[in-house]
């Protein structure tokens, strides 16, 4: 006698082989369902801080703030941003390196504003494959440190268009909004000699884990009252520290993979430089009140 399927049949999982591919179903009163589908939707249920920051209900799967679902589209979609909900632990992770991090005494700005930055696998997969490199080089796991030595960096730069603010999340087209496209396929060298007169340690990639200093190279040539700023991953591997100025560096020192310009010298503020372009990748947008205006936790006047 043939069995009849009811909601209750959670457990009754078929397997069925379509060519190379298996897939597993759940029997349910409307017929067969993917047993991935099914725990998407009965997840969907337990939301909170380490929920999808798309869906806002599935819990989040690996170190990405998506579930599979949302995160295969938003993959489908890339490069693109999605904004992330306040009450987020990848919210308030990036928000109090913001706070903490800032260190002039012009007083910190409020954060109104975080997206993920999403690239394409190829462009992920370049910069893991540079990590790697780094790690076996380095064994930084082995000395109690992060795979490659990586590290989160700020770095601020120019926006012609209004990404960021309130509803706007597509990237513009204009060659000239350094934020654009550098969200779109991350940092290019090549740029540094036409963007930047000036290179304390040479033509290199420039961020730094203070906010405040980044914030000063964080230009607006829209109308708005945020300014954007972008929190990188960056693979420092070993790290070449000095304080003596070097405009002539096209590479770290031989025997390391970047250079720390440490407080002192001729700097206030720290720097770290990489010279790879898949040494770093943009990981989050951060858009916060411009300094010293009158805050404004409204849409920004665009």
């Amino acid at each position: 006698m043939r069995r009849v399927p009811t909601e209750d049949n959670h457990t009754d999982i078929l397997t069925k082989s379509l060519g190379h591919q298996l897939f597993r179903y759940h029997t349910n009163n409307i017929g067969f369902e993917r047993v991935d589908e099914f725990l998407h939707r009965i997840m969907c249920r337990l939301p909170g801080e380490n929920s999808c920051i798309s869906c806002r209900k599935a819990p989040i799967s690996g170190s990405l703030p998506f579930c599979w679902r949302c995160y295969r589209k938003a993959i489908s979609e890339a490069p693109t941003i999605t904004e992330i909900p306040e009450d987020h632990k990848k919210y308030k992770s990036v928000r109090d390196q913001f706070r903490q991090k800032w260190l002039h005494d012009d007083g910190c700005p409020e954060v109104r504003a975080i997206y993920k930055i999403v690239y394409t696998n190829l462009n992920i997969a370049k910069y893991k494959q540079y990590l790697e490199k780094v790690e076996a080089k380095g064994n930084f796991v082995l000395r109690a440190g992060s795979r490659g030595n990586e590290r989160r960096r700020w770095h601020g730069t120019t926006r012609t268009c209004n990404i960021g603010d309130k509803g706007v999340t597509r990237f513009c087209s204009d060659p000239m909004c350094s934020l654009c496209c550098i969200m779109k396929t991350s940092f290019d060298i090549l740029f540094f000699s036409s963007r930047t007169n000036f290179g304390r340690f040479g033509a290199g990639i420039y961020t730094s884990s203070t906010s405040s200093k980044s914030d000063s190279y964080s230009q607006n040539g829209c109308t708005s009252n945020w300014k954007a700023m972008l929190l990188n991953n960056v693979v420092v591997g070993e790290g070449y520290k000095t304080l003596v100025d070097d405009t002539s560096l096209t590479e770290p020192p031989a025997g390391y993979d970047s250079v720390l310009g440490e407080v002192g010298g001729s700097l206030n503020y720290d720097e770290l430089v990489v010279y790879d372009n898949d040494a770093i990748r943009p990981s989050y947008l951060v858009m916060y009140d411009i300094p010293g205006r009158t805050p404004s936790s409204s849409s920004p006047d665009v």
